[in-house]
């Protein structure tokens, strides 16, 4: 979608026993990427392999008669996070990326023709709020968002940023803490709790969007996103998203690492339970110790030859159509990033998610 967020992670591998000398890194998006500069910097010898004929995965751009459009995700959260992957290397943001942090960070607009600006300054937002809506939701906001982001502290810690080889290592004091902030309740009522107002509890919800998970439906926990885009800011690089990947890439040169363009991967060699080669559509063979897969999912699992048993089959997360237009004007109260809410809320869920209904 449109207003889709790219939150990099170089992490979340299992642990691999035995030579882990030289790894090769199946894709050069985000992801991959930050994972190369991970690796790097622990001293590994690394290989990464890409399709395109660029870096930046998903974050790509679409070059058309003079314009440059993002067409994927349009904003930067968690910058931080970009931070941690560059300085493995000793290198770091400010040196590779010029980042423009959004204020509001987006306009709410909403069908009774209201808006909302979106501040993550919480006293530019309390005052927001406090002139759109009242002080009762104002101040609603604040405990809102100290609620937010305790509830990121405990789940950055102990589930996003950790390794999970069984679900044993989910048993945790931190899980004991989530459900103690009502992490395992519903989205809605949680922020219900805190804000009365219809309008501010679409905004503080609807990410859970991003993950796949109708508001209704999804559990508080997922409030960490919100928290992700509403609190911790939200940021644009100057020369577009396509910026992030070219900035990674370079970094990753720069720490010896070996960048390959072009490379579709076809096949993994495998001897036992580890991965010894990987193979492209050209016909190259590239010897490894370790491999670390960034496609799809489906694709992860077709180049690994099986896939996982589960209780439950997958379930895609809706998709989206997009409209990338170049044009010479500006309008007025058209911010960086403007969502419209419609009249209907549940019930748009219900369509698209249940009925599978555009």
């Amino acid at each position: 979608m449109g207003s889709e967020f790219v939150r990099a992670r170089g992490r979340g591998w299992r642990t691999v026993t035995g030579p882990t000398d030289h790894v090769v890194v199946v894709g050069a998006g985000v992801s991959g990427l930050s994972a190369a500069l991970h690796l790097l910097g622990a001293g590994r010898s690394v290989t990464v392999v890409e399709r395109d004929g660029h870096p930046g995965g998903r974050a790509g751009r679409d070059d058309a008669d003079g314009f440059l459009m993002d067409t994927g995700p349009t904003v930067l959260t968690m910058p931080d996070l970009i931070e941690e992957a560059l300085s493995a290397v000793g290198d770091s943001l400010g040196r590779r990326l010029d980042l423009v942090r959004l204020d509001p960070a987006y306009r709410a607009r909403f069908a009774d023709g209201t808006s909302i600006d979106v501040h993550t300054d919480p006293e530019a937002m309390a005052a927001e709020i406090g002139a759109k809506v009242g002080a009762r939701d104002a101040r609603g906001y604040l405990r809102l968002r100290d609620w937010l982001s305790r509830l990121y502290r405990v789940q950055m810690r102990a589930f996003i940023d950790a390794n999970h080889d069984s679900p044993l290592r989910l048993l945790t004091p931190e899980l004991a803490r989530l459900a103690a902030l009502g992490g395992f309740g519903r989205l809605g009522p949680a922020v219900e709790r805190y804000v009365a107002d219809e309008r501010l509890r679409r905004i503080f919800t609807f990410q859970a969007l991003y993950a796949g998970v109708t508001p209704q439906r999804a559990l508080a926990a997922y409030a960490v996103i919100a928290y992700m885009d509403t609190v911790a800011g939200v940021y644009f690089p100057k020369g577009g998203m396509r910026a992030l990947g070219d900035a990674l890439a370079d970094a990753v040169v720069d720490a010896g690492g070996d960048l390959r363009y072009g490379q579709d991967v076809r096949a993994l060699e495998r001897r036992g339970d580890r991965i010894t080669a990987v193979r492209t559509a050209d016909g190259s063979r590239l010897a490894c110790d370790a491999v670390v897969l960034t496609p799809d999912l489906p694709m992860a699992y077709r180049l690994l030859g099986r896939t996982p048993w589960r209780p439950a089959p997958l379930r895609f997360s809706p998709s989206a159509v997009v409209l990338h237009a170049g044009v010479d004007r500006a309008w007025a109260g058209t911010h960086h990033h403007t969502l419209s809410f419609g009249a209907e809320w549940e019930r748009t869920f219900d369509q698209i998610c249940d009925a599978e209904r555009p």
